[in-house]
């Protein structure tokens, strides 16, 4: 029986176009190359990045005028990412990596950025958001990195950045510095810039990962990397706002996609097994207790379709929901996780096994948590929007068509 999906409602014509072509090249070019990334296991993929790149989805929420890109929003952006993790939990990952700081370009950044860099964006160049440092995690008002003004308006960046989306293929790196003192944890102390990869005093090194095989998420080493005053990204004090502000509104909802797309594909799988697993005289599928399994899964990815493209229908009519984006994340992950459970013990032996595919999705998986923050930064953060000690509204920010060039918002 064909399932009906619980995001009909939310979907046009035009985007049951773009999730069609999505399906056609993730299952006729993606799939294909599967067996070979896991076989190399981590490693800097250039098959994959091109042949996304080649689409035009790195330009999903670029405007088409006057940016070249497709501006197709956020919906068609979740059915790109979802459509492309159902068969490579990479290849949705290095999509969705780069679209977060290019939404922080398109939101802070200049007119000259903007038509210096969306075009570029648009047409393949890979970008990553580098905030996150080896002793101060999530704690972004505690890191390290500074970036200091020099005589002739250029800036000097030291530090070290690590788990960069797509360290290894990026040709543009957005960073968040310390501008501030050391001693000050204000959230107008950090700055973001537009770093090259290929500027001198710009290294990357990858450390191998159990999961997500082909895509790179290595450390990003800044040794008095010199940037011009163009480069600053906003205004000065503004790197809270791109690092938060784009987290919040692409990053939360682009990991739920993903894992969108691999609890659908771990469904699909056990029922396949189940359906063709022989037991006394039927098959496993037969029997009541896993059939319940079966319906918890299914049940959890009907629960977390329906808060994720809630919340991507609400960003594209512009209404603020940033409420709806923590649960998002919050209920795509651990319904993915409990899927995977319930499929470990249907699976039985076959789960322990590294040649099978729930080896694959379970570690993909489990790849969803850290980025973006896990379960309890989602909900502090949202017992705070609930209780109304939550200020900032960052999808009413990161949607405008043309955010001006503008101070950050008070927090």
């Amino acid at each position: 029986m064909q399932m009906v999906s619980e995001i009909e409602p939310y979907l046009s014509e035009a985007h049951r176009r773009v999730r069609a072509q999505a399906r056609t090249v993730a299952r006729e070019e993606i799939a294909p190359l599967t067996r070979q990334l896991e076989e190399a296991g981590t490693h800097t993929n250039t098959v994959l990045p091109v042949l996304l790149a080649k689409q035009g989805w790195t330009g999903v929420l670029i405007p088409d005028e006057p940016y070249g890109g497709m501006g197709a929003g956020h919906v068609a952006k979740m059915l790109l990412i979802q459509e492309l993790s159902y068969c490579n939990g990479a290849a949705g990952t290095i999509l969705q990596a780069s679209l977060i700081p290019a939404l922080a370009l398109q939101a802070l950044g200049s007119p000259e950025q903007r038509s210096q860099w969306l075009p570029q964006i648009a047409s393949g160049l890979w970008t990553t958001i580098a905030v996150t440092e080896p002793d101060t995690g999530s704690d972004i008002l505690g890191m390290t990195s500074t970036a200091h003004p020099t005589s002739d308006g250029s800036w000097v960046l030291n530090g070290h950045k690590c788990f960069i989306g797509n360290s290894h293929i990026a040709g543009l790196h957005l960073v968040v510095a310390r501008t501030g003192t050391p001693a000050r944890r204000d959230k107008d102390a950090l700055s973001a810039f537009l770093v090259e990869a290929d500027r001198p005093g710009v290294t990357v090194k990858q450390a191998p990962s159990t999961g997500l095989h082909g895509f790179s998420a290595g450390t990003l080493v800044l040794d008095n990397a010199r940037v011009p005053a163009a480069n600053l990204l906003g205004e000065e004090g503004q790197g809270w706002t791109a690092a938060y502000g784009a987290s919040m509104v692409c990053g939360r909802l682009n990991l739920a996609a993903v894992a969108l797309g691999l609890h659908q594909r771990l469904l699909d799988d056990t029922i396949t097994f189940l359906t063709t697993r022989p037991r006394r005289g039927g098959h496993l599928s037969d029997n009541a207790v896993v059939r319940k399994r079966v319906a918890e899964i299914r049940s959890g990815l009907m629960n977390a379709e329906l808060a994720v493209y809630h919340a991507s229908a609400l960003l594209d009519q512009r209404v603020p929901c940033d409420p709806a984006l923590l649960n998002a994340k919050l209920t795509a992950k651990r319904a993915a996780e409990a899927a995977a459970q319930h499929a470990a013990d249907l699976f039985g032996g076959y789960a322990t096994r590294t040649d099978h595919p729930f080896a694959r999705l379970d570690r993909d998986i489990r790849h969803i948590a850290a980025p973006a923050g896990p379960d309890d930064i989602q909900l502090h953060h949202l017992g705070e929007a609930t209780l109304g000690s939550e200020r900032v509204q960052w999808s009413a920010l990161f949607t405008r068509p043309e955010t001006p060039h503008e101070p950050a918002p008070a927090h």
